[in-house]
């Protein structure tokens, strides 16, 4: 860490309809990382700070998940007062200035946060999570005035930050100038994870039991941060237009589907599709893969399916379609019905499998028991490498997403990247991003989607996809080129968050 800083200059004024930014997030790609909100908190700022916007992101600093960017932050403000417990706490602020519109700003307290890992230890939960976050929404506010930032948009980020929107709102924090046209969006990437704590600890909130209500924080008698969000955010997105909607019933809405609901019907909650790393998950960066290739010239795919049937120590067999897998082995991946489902295919069809996955112990079990019974059509590697993922990613001839429920997705853009047409469940992102294959007009295909969950429409979508693979070659290969040529990129995503940012100051 450098020593602290000189005076801070004024910025620059922004340009014409650009927007002054701040991003609330309890985690962010590079400096510390546990799943996907990482990731889109570290590219949409990016690159909304290339369009212009001038963005703050806060979070907190972990010391011991940062690594090499330990070293490449700033102290900008050494004496951070918190009101918190009914004392002031002192913090400070750290910064990493990434381009001239884009810095991250990172909140210390070593109490809370100088730990090994951001949320949970050995599988169990940090009995302080409420406290350590409080806090952290408490700080940001802090740091909102001290840098003296006047944001147009407060933008904050599943339960971990939801609370900011409360405070903006509050008699704490609403006569301050800084928010006198600030507009509060909310975005929610995982509504399974709420931030529901005993209702004593609204105590740590520094809120009256005011907030205590169905109108706010209540819920089942506890409190439940993200539920003040949603209810006094002025915009809540998720990370899929048809996600937006499932949430909306009792299926999809883990408790929180009459709120979103009330929401909804006033116009205040929009799906936008997260982008990928368009230059990382590349087929023509031979970094990551065995042989570069294109949409011109996929000849390197080949070399790559070769080399992922070697690395998994399967046959070669380069005419039997092969079928990739990663993922966590979780309930919501929905592994354990395409377990069941392949041992028929296993048994009678000329078709492989590569599995890249950790998580469940019973499930890690039953797919190597499957391995053992089909060496020569069933690979399974536990764990996960950044290398293998690109490899079954571009060696495959299809990728398997069988999930239950699934927010956004990643994995089966990455695989539309790489020119491997993705077969799955149509639920959430999945099916926002993948067009059904049409044996009559494939000129729109990117892959191929089932329905219900369960082993009958899985296998039978397996079987189809495998069948247009030996019998179709042209509709096929029309459905890589269609898949390599979609926009996944931050840039689409960013576009649409600045027609909601629009909408959210026009509505202040």
């Amino acid at each position: 860490m450098k020593a602290k800083t000189e005076k801070r200059p004024k910025p620059p004024p922004l340009g014409k309809g650009c927007k002054e930014i701040v991003w609330l997030t309890s985690e962010a790609s590079p400096y510390a990382k546990t799943g996907g909100l990482a990731d889109v908190s570290g590219a949409l700022p990016v690159a909304l700070s290339e369009r212009g916007h001038r963005v703050s992101v806060i979070m907190p600093y972990y010391p011991q998940m940062m690594g090499e960017y330990n070293r490449k932050i700033n102290v900008c403000f050494q004496l951070l007062g918190v009101p918190f417990l009914g004392r002031t706490e002192w913090a400070q602020i750290l910064e990493h200035k990434v381009n001239p519109n884009l810095t991250y700003y990172f909140i210390e307290y070593h109490s809370f946060f100088n730990r090994p890992a951001l949320y949970d230890w050995l599988g169990m939960e940090y009995g302080d999570n409420s406290e350590r976050f409080i806090f952290f929404c408490r700080a940001a506010m802090q740091a909102i005035l001290a840098l003296r930032i006047k944001p147009d948009i407060l933008h904050t980020n599943d339960w971990h930050t939801a609370l900011c929107s409360v405070y903006m709102k509050s008699p704490l924090y609403r006569n301050y100038h800084n928010f006198d046209n600030t507009a509060s969006i909310l975005t929610i990437h995982n509504l399974a994870y709420q931030g529901v704590f005993h209702k004593s600890h609204l105590y740590f909130t520094g809120l009256g039991w005011e907030y205590f209500t169905m109108r706010c924080l209540e819920f089942h008698d506890q409190i439940n941060l993200l539920k003040g969000g949603i209810m006094t955010a002025d915009f809540i997105s998720t990370v899929s237009p048809t996600h937006a909607q499932e949430i909306l019933s009792p299926m999809y809405g883990f408790n929180l589907d009459a709120p979103l609901r009330e929401r909804s019907v006033a116009g205040r909650l929009r799906g936008i599709l997260n982008g990928i790393d368009v230059e990382k998950w590349d087929p023509q960066n031979a970094r990551n893969i065995p042989a570069a290739y294109s949409v011109e010239d996929m000849s390197g795919k080949a070399v790559c399916k070769a080399e992922l049937q070697k690395a998994f120590k399967l046959q070669q067999r380069p005419h039997s379609p092969l079928m990739g897998i990663v993922a966590r082995l979780a309930y919501q991946k929905g592994i354990d019905v395409f377990a069941a489902a392949i041992e028929d295919m296993l048994a009678y069809d000329d078709v492989q499998f590569v599995i890249l996955a950790s998580g469940d112990t019973a499930l890690q079990n039953w797919l190597l028991a499957l391995a053992v019974k089909h060496p020569a059509k069933f690979a399974v590697h536990i764990g996960y490498s950044d290398k293998l993922a690109h490899l079954v990613e571009a060696g495959s001839d299809f990728f398997v997403m069988p999930s239950r429920y699934e927010p956004c997705g990643l994995n089966q853009m990455y695989s539309m990247r790489f020119g491997t047409p993705p077969v799955v469940r149509a639920t959430g992102g999945l099916d926002d991003t993948v067009v059904n294959f049409n044996p009559k007009d494939y000129s729109a295909s990117t892959g191929f989607k089932f329905w219900d969950l369960n082993q009958k429409s899985l296998l039978n979508t397996l079987r189809w996809a495998a069948s247009v693979y030996r019998l179709d070659p042209e509709g096929y290969r029309q459905t890589q080129i269609n898949g390599m040529n979609q926009d996944f990129s931050w840039n689409r995503t960013a576009g649409q968050y600045e027609e909601l940012y629009e909408d959210a100051t026009s509505a202040v």
